[in-house]
């Protein structure tokens, strides 16, 4: 209660306020409703904030959904704080009232442009009134200009949330207008999380062109078949187990390795520097080493399991073939003969060595 403003405190009936400044707030229903329960058990424990305007008139200021569940609860008045003073001085008193209430994004950067717009106040004013530094009242006038008034209506109902506003919609809309208005309208049928939201972005970034329109068309179409196949996913991954996720992962890598094998030619040339020369094969040594291990721990495991058996099949797997379209081709260039033949093994690991010489 702020006694240098207040007048008095009293019941005021609910069609003598002017809600001047409800296109400043967001509807939140669930807290309307946890409210209205509260006032009938309690009744009303704190007043809404107003301002006198007339004999009968008063704009209220602070309490707009404390008002709705009043409302709901078929009650015809209000208690009231009546304050005296100008309209600006109360709108930024209840803004830096950060301590008794947790404001919206888009609820602070409404006010904030009723302070700079409509009572013509700067931005250093403003800031200073608040507390708060110069940059933050712009950073808050840019974020609400930047979203179109069907946008802000939409965060006004409660349809959608601020997040998904500032984070989702606008980021497509300033990109592509028309996905941001065919997203908007649709999502303010859906009732989607933010976490939902975040993952929709995520794919519509990566997305080409009709993906994109099919997105913004059935966002919500789009998660549920997302989150099928994500399940089945998960499904599968089960019914393999680590064999089956270990296997994938040794073919990934047998496709890494071809794709460097293509582009030996262009990194090991005759006139290469010495010091990239060695920074590549110092690469390719952690991986050998790497490598080496992984070889180590298979043969120690085989071992264990079958401790009869020959260790004939233990031999290196770089060793020489017999084949001769495996021996080294001289007419091929420098780097791929080191790469070729029994020459590898002192290049590559031996796992490495056994996809090259299969080539």
């Amino acid at each position: 209660m702020d006694h240098g403003y207040l007048r008095e405190v009293k019941e005021i009936e609910i069609i003598h306020l002017q809600l001047r400044y409800a296109h400043t707030r967001i509807l939140r229903p669930e807290r309307v409703s946890s409210l209205a329960g509260s006032i009938e058990r309690f009744g009303q424990i704190i007043p809404v904030i107003v301002l006198r305007e007339g004999v009968d008139s008063f704009v209220l200021i602070d309490g707009y959904l404390r008002v709705k569940a009043v409302q709901r609860c078929l009650r015809d008045t209000v208690v009231a704080e009546i304050w005296e003073c100008k309209v600006e001085e109360a709108l930024a008193k209840v803004l830096a009232r950060g301590h008794s209430r947790k404001w919206d994004l888009i609820e602070e950067a409404a006010l904030i442009r009723e302070l700079h717009h409509q009572y013509h106040l700067s931005q250093n004013r403003i800031a200073s009134m608040l507390g708060r530094k110069q940059g933050w009242v712009s950073g808050r006038l840019a974020l609400y200009q930047a979203l179109s008034e069907d946008l802000l209506e939409l965060i006004r109902k409660g349809s959608i949330s601020t997040w998904a506003a500032t984070r989702v919609i606008a980021p497509i809309a300033r990109a592509i207008p028309e996905h941001g208005k065919v997203l908007c309208e649709n999502l303010s049928q859906e009732d989607l999380s933010t976490r939902d939201l975040a993952l929709f972005f995520r794919h519509y970034q990566k997305a080409n062109r009709k993906q994109r329109e099919n997105m913004v068309l059935h966002p919500a179409l789009f998660l549920k078949a997302l989150h099928a196949r994500e399940q089945a996913t998960e499904a599968k991954g089960l019914k393999e187990g680590v064999e089956g996720k270990w296997l994938r992962e040794l073919r990934w890598i047998a496709h890494l390795l071809r794709r460097l094998l293509t582009e030996v030619p262009t990194l090991f040339y005759s006139g290469q520097c010495n010091l990239d020369r060695r920074i590549l094969l110092t690469a390719l040594e952690d991986s050998q080493g790497l490598f080496g291990k992984l070889e180590k721990e298979i043969r120690r495991f085989n071992r264990d399991d079958h401790p009869g058996e020959q260790t004939s099949h233990r031999e290196p797997l770089s060793a020489g073939s017999a084949n001769p379209a495996d021996q080294p081709d001289n007419n091929a260039p420098e780097p791929m003969r080191l790469l070729r033949g029994r020459r590898c093994s002192t290049i590559l690991p031996p796992m490495l060595c056994f996809w090259v010489e299969r080539r």
